[in-house]
């Protein structure tokens, strides 16, 4: 092998094949036949792209001038989250048209705490979900999207839980209250 670098567009994407939280000992080596040598892979979890506990992948790839390819390699880090930090997650959904619900995309959640404050949008299946400080208890949500009546309550994570509701948003036509379920499941997730 003749080149060893990071494929771009896992996790940061855009034209530059940096992953700012992944390093190698070696960006290239030359290798006589039958030789080898050894890479030494760091990750760090400390970058300022890395914000949230969860898993982050990437992956090198090898380059030769020779008329084999070179296998991807695939990397992983998995960060675990401090340990005074929990969870908020959940599922905002509308109505459907049927009388039923179905997930809203692109809804707005807003995270108020007294020194600062998140915004989230849910994803294509109506989820979100990020991890703070427990300490900055309580928060402040606000769940909107237009067309829809926003939702407001008050949250309090624990250490190393997870809180995880449903918020159902009333249409701005509607007469009634909005609704939310609210579950907590204990534990990390």
């Amino acid at each position: 092998m003749s080149t060893v670098e990071v494929l771009p567009g896992y996790d940061q994407g855009g034209e530059s094949s940096d992953v700012s939280w992944l390093s190698t000992s070696k960006d290239k080596v030359t290798l006589q036949p039958g030789a080898s040598t050894t890479i030494t892979v760091g990750l760090d979890a400390t970058v300022p792209e890395v914000t949230q506990p969860g898993d982050y992948t990437a992956a090198l790839t090898v380059q030769t001038d020779t008329p084999y390819s070179g296998a991807d390699i695939g990397v992983k880090m998995h960060v675990n989250p401090p340990k005074d930090w929990g969870k908020y997650a959940g599922t905002v959904l509308g109505a459907d048209g049927k009388g039923g619900t179905a997930p809203l995309a692109g809804a707005t959640i807003q995270i108020n705490a007294s020194t600062t404050s998140y915004t989230l949008r849910t994803a294509k299946d109506g989820t979100f979900a990020l991890w703070f400080d427990s300490r900055l208890n309580p928060v402040t949500v606000i769940v909107s999207k237009d067309g829809y009546q926003p939702v407001t309550t008050t949250v309090k994570v624990k250490k190393g839980e997870t809180i995880t509701v449903d918020v159902l948003p009333g249409l701005k036509d509607s007469v009634g209250k909005s609704a939310k379920r609210r579950s907590v499941v204990v534990g990390m997730a």
